[in-house]
């Protein structure tokens, strides 16, 4: 699970952190990035990578890169585009892998582009921030994270086995899971948790919002954390998973709706009981959380 070189394409917070997590523990000798030039000037001045990948470029200097891994750190959408677009570009024998926020979309792509001899397992890292760039990248970001891997029938055993070794040395802990599945929980767990946020920040300011900020405390900037997330970003999350996505939407209004009921009709029985059971749940996750599982 040592490999010579490692190319990142889009070197940011989470492909930035990648590679200095690959780097701390000693997984690999080379790491090359592609990004903009900005970036990777950026990337080389901070020791994320060693050097451009000049592989992926287009004109005089494209060819097969000679990375035998390819970690790619975007935007869903532009993961999609760049798997349609460089599909030539890995060497045969090559793992790639991507950190994508939706999997059906990628890993689908990815089945339909790549030849037969290049290994694809899509990824998705359960670790990141509201911050973006390579200046946060962190060795440590991974740390105690989920890492969902989806290994379908694009890639073989021994180079699943490899990432999996890879995932739990840069100390997260890999989950293997269908793209369909990882799709279903992300959208429960991830995607609408942005939302909710997002419609809570704009509930709060469009209603009289300057007065209601004098007494806002810690939970509301914790629940409206997210609120701060781009939609540069986003906008690929909703567009792959938008049938999720609103499901869950669907399922946290009904739950919503049942506490106004509650609330407005005076029955506080039925509010306490829904506050108790997800006290319950809230308290059962963050013991899962702890153990590991």
């Amino acid at each position: 699970m040592h490999f010579k070189h490692v190319a990142i394409v889009g070197v940011g917070l989470i492909g930035g952190s990648f590679a200095l997590a690959l780097r701390r523990a000693g997984l690999c000798d080379r790491i090359t990035g592609w990004d903009r030039e900005d970036v990777l000037e950026q990337a080389k001045a901070r020791g994320v990578i060693d050097d451009v990948e000049v592989a992926f470029e287009t004109g005089p200097t494209a060819s097969v890169s000679e990375a035998d891994l390819v970690y790619l750190a975007a935007p869903v959408g532009a993961i999609v585009s760049f798997l349609r677009a460089k599909a030539n570009a890995f060497k045969p024998g090559a793992i790639v892998t991507d950190a994508g926020s939706t999997k059906r979309q990628v890993c689908r792509t990815a089945r339909e582009a790549l030849a037969s001899d290049v290994s694809f397992i899509g990824g998705h890292p359960i670790a990141g921030s509201e911050k973006a760039g390579v200046e946060f990248a962190d060795a440590d970001l991974f740390h105690g994270a989920a890492y969902a891997l989806v290994a379908g029938d694009h890639a073989n055993q021994d180079a699943v086995t490899s990432l999996t070794k890879i995932i739990r040395r840069i100390g997260a802990t890999p989950i293997e899971l269908t793209a369909d599945g990882h799709d279903w929980i992300a959208a429960r767990t991830s995607h609408s948790p942005q939302l909710v946020s997002t419609a809570l920040a704009l509930a709060v300011s469009r209603a009289n919002g300057a007065d209601a900020l004098s007494l806002t405390g810690g939970g509301f900037a914790e629940m409206t954390r997210l609120a701060e997330s781009r939609w540069s970003v986003w906008e690929d999350i909703c567009r792959t998973n938008a049938d999720e996505i609103s499901a869950a939407l669907d399922e946290v209004i009904t739950q919503m709706e049942a506490l106004r009921v509650a609330v407005s009709s005076g029955d506080f029985s039925s509010a306490g009981d829904m506050f108790n059971a997800a006290a319950e749940s809230a308290r059962l996750f963050r013991e899962s959380k702890r153990e590991g599982v």
